[in-house]
């Protein structure tokens, strides 16, 4: 009964196999003693390999001016100005067969106000708000080659965002001097208040937005932005009062809304991308 067992067993085998060799059937062949293929051999064999679409995360460092207003000057005593400071922020993107971008970002970014007093020892006092907002922006790439290749290329955008706001009183100020009248009528006091508080409510921005991408490496792109800002609302206000001998003559407001210019640097990390090989045709040799 055993050598019957045995060759059944080994009939068995030998049709199983013949099954996998029929349907195991290879596609293409490489050279005895090659590695095998993997993506970054397959797009240096065959070149430009569509993509179909990536996830990334980046961080950005960028310098923002944001533009100030005030509406009374005080006989030209006080005046504001648009500071430039620096900045910094993340983003997490996804892009679709690098023709469509959709990118969400954090930025650490303060809107400030500015108070400059006039004098013969002038004065300059910065005040910001809570430094935080949220923007959405939807990315197209201005094609001048392959579609959905990744590659160096110019990008233009437009986002909107929001500006969480706490509503804190920020800084309070006071300043007191003397003012000449005229010959033996003696001076006047002169005094001049700052009140500086943060918005209530969430305000929010738009921008539009010109980038140039550069491919780095397989998993890192670098890009050079400009962005311009637009506020809607103002997220911080500084009211200014003005008394000449204990009686108010004039009010003031500096206002902050968020509207500027920012220029910076984005370096991101690609942490998943899918290629689209349908383009490649097996039956000729191609992968």
């Amino acid at each position: 009964m055993k050598p019957i067992f045995t060759i059944l067993f080994l009939t068995i085998s030998l049709h199983a196999l013949a099954q996998d060799a029929d349907y195991y059937r290879k596609i293409y062949t490489r050279p005895i003693g090659e590695k095998p293929y993997n993506t970054e051999s397959l797009l240096k064999k065959f070149g430009d390999v569509k993509v179909r679409d990536r996830w990334y995360l980046g961080v950005s460092g960028f310098v923002r001016n944001d533009k100030n207003t005030i509406d009374n000057d005080f006989d030209e005593l006080i005046g504001t100005e648009s500071p430039t400071v620096s900045a910094w922020g993340v983003t997490a993107g996804w892009v679709f067969r690098e023709q469509w971008n959709v990118e969400l970002a954090y930025d650490r970014s303060a809107i400030h106000n500015v108070l400059m007093i006039y004098g013969d020892n002038p004065l300059k006092y910065q005040m910001e708000n809570d430094k935080n907002s949220l923007i959405l922006r939807g990315k197209t790439r201005l094609l001048f080659g392959k579609p959905s290749v990744r590659k160096s290329a110019f990008w233009i955008s437009a986002g909107a965002g929001l500006v969480p706001n706490s509503g804190r009183l920020k800084d309070y100020m006071e300043f007191s001097g003397y003012r000449e009248k005229r010959r033996r009528l003696g001076v006047d006091t002169l005094f001049m208040s700052s009140d500086t508080r943060i918005a209530k409510s969430m305000t929010g921005l738009v921008e539009a937005s010109a980038e140039y991408v550069i491919k780095v490496a397989k998993s890192i792109d670098m890009s050079l932005f400009a962005r311009k800002q637009w506020g809607m609302g103002n997220s911080l206000t500084t009211d200014l009062v003005y008394k000449v001998n204990g009686v108010e003559t004039e009010h003031a407001r500096i206002e902050g809304d968020g509207s500027g210019w920012n220029f910076g640097i984005s370096l991101r990390y690609v942490f998943h991308i899918h290629y689209d090989f349908s383009n490649l045709n097996h039956n000729s040799g191609k992968i």
